[in-house]
């Protein structure tokens, strides 16, 4: 949509690794002549590149667990030999990497930026609550993320009866899909109508506007754009201590961080903010101020850039080094 040429490569897949497809991308390569090539997972990229004599970048995204003996020892040879920089998009990934072997001269912190939600207005936010049938006194706490067992919707939803009980006008919002979307309707039936499951949605604007606690449930998170964009429109937070959700809320300040899996902590804190409406606008107002200081994707932008300036250099002076 911004002009940008995309060049499809059909023999990878979802494949991190696949011999057709190193040899496809290498031919990319040859022809396209890239300066910098910047992978996310993809280790066919990295070989390819690496076979090419062209600088790499790596984004690692997520949280993983450490490796282990000759499991730790492949992988830290392979990403240190084919990474020129590696991205780690909270301290959390950072820290786990280097837990795995990753050389820290080759790391930079770079967090994920975004373009902030639009923010509806108080008569947009009510009407559009309407059309899905939730009245106006009802708080919403609601969660975006994929239905899979590492977000633990399951503590959410146990959360949610502790909730309703001590809240009666509160109601559920699960946005998101996946594996587990049967398991945990089955775990909402006791709430009934209380607890709506909107599935997957390509925009997130309209869900989160009718919320008005915004929260993470996650065992493990390497940082959680959701977090971010909900904070973006000044919605309340309150999140495990997981990870990355550590560096986006400010304990007591923009939200509130529990222990994982601590369904009592959790449904405390969320109670705490619906009975403190005070709370939940200083909460949102930092929010807001937050996600524009540290998470904005033209401050990411900046700081990618900032280290391919870094492999041009690099690559300049050791071609000043062969020409002498």
């Amino acid at each position: 949509e911004t002009g940008v040429r995309v060049v499809t490569a059909e023999k990878i897949a979802d494949q991190s690794f696949s011999v057709p497809g190193i040899r496809e991308l290498r031919e990319i390569m040859i022809r396209e002549e890239p300066d910098v090539v910047h992978t996310h997972a993809s280790l066919s990229a990295r070989i390819a590149a690496r076979l090419e004599k062209i600088p790499v970048v790596n984004t690692r995204h997520c949280l993983e667990p450490p490796k282990r003996h000759v499991k730790r020892f492949v992988y830290q040879f392979l990403n240190n030999a084919l990474s020129d920089r590696v991205i780690a998009v909270s301290e959390a990934v950072m820290e786990n990497l280097l837990q795995d072997g990753i050389k820290a001269d080759k790391l930079r912190i770079v967090y994920n930026g975004i373009t902030p939600l639009r923010e509806y207005s108080l008569q947009e936010r009510r009407l559009l609550r309407r059309e899905h049938n939730i009245p106006d006194t009802a708080t919403v706490v609601g969660i975006v993320a994929r239905l899979e067992p590492v977000k633990n919707h399951a503590m959410f939803l146990e959360a949610a009866k502790f909730i309703a009980t001590a809240c009666p006008d509160t109601l559920f919002m699960i946005v998101g899909d996946g594996s587990l979307r049967t398991e945990l309707e089955k775990q909402a039936e006791p709430l009934g109508e209380r607890v709506l499951f909107t599935g997957y949605l390509p925009d997130v604007t309209d869900a989160v506007n009718m919320m008005d606690i915004l929260t993470l449930t996650s065992e493990h998170e390497a940082l959680s754009i959701s977090l971010i964009e909900g904070m973006s429109i000044g919605k309340p937070a309150v999140a495990t201590k997981s990870g990355g959700p550590s560096e986006v809320i400010e304990q007591g300040i923009s939200g509130i961080l529990v222990d994982p899996n601590d369904a009592v902590a959790f449904s405390m804190a969320v109670i705490r903010l619906i009975q403190n409406p005070l709370a939940q606008k200083q909460f949102g107002d930092y929010g807001r101020k937050i996600v524009k200081e540290k998470f904005m994707a033209s401050e990411m932008a900046k700081k990618v850039e900032k280290i391919y300036d870094e492999l041009a250099e690099d690559v300049g002076e050791a071609t000043e080094g062969e020409s002498r």
